[in-house]
């Protein structure tokens, strides 16, 4: 086993998909709507510091955004964990429009993957990519995405 969890999740939000799109593409916007996303430190360019919970306490791994289009956002961290993850959105017409979320994430180290593999990391990223999900729902359909 790898120990590297994997998510591939969707939302449909009511908002338009603009707006939405355009507050993801704010990497920094992450930490109002990622659960266990703590802290976002900007390290310059398109890299960032991000304090995560995980199931083997909190890590800081280093991520850098590798793509930022209209609609789409990529990043790969570049320490601490391997993975990365895309946040893609998708017009539905009228004022909807879908979230659609991927994303892999392994701490380095044999005896830190097998840590978390132990802990449910699996489960555990399922669970907090769908309340991110609802999360970023909740605020796009208060209107916050402005």
């Amino acid at each position: 086993m790898s120990g590297r969890a994997s998510v591939d999740i969707q939302q449909c939000i009511r908002a338009p998909a603009e707006g939405v799109a355009a507050y993801i593409s704010d990497f920094r916007n992450a930490r109002h709507w990622m659960v266990g996303v703590e802290e976002i430190e900007e390290l310059g360019g398109d890299a960032y510091r991000l304090h995560l919970e995980s199931p083997v306490g909190v890590l800081k791994p280093e991520a850098r955004v590798v793509e930022r289009s209209a609609g789409r956002i990529r990043w790969v961290y570049t320490s601490t964990v391997e993975g990365g993850g895309t946040v893609e959105v998708r017009p539905e017409g009228g004022d909807c429009c879908t979230v659609h979320y991927t994303g892999s994430f392994a701490p380095t180290g044999a005896i830190l993957r097998r840590a978390a593999r132990l802990a449910g990391m699996e489960r555990f990223a399922r669970r907090n990519g769908e309340r991110s999900l609802m999360r970023l729902k909740a605020l796009m359909e208060a209107g916050r995405y402005r």
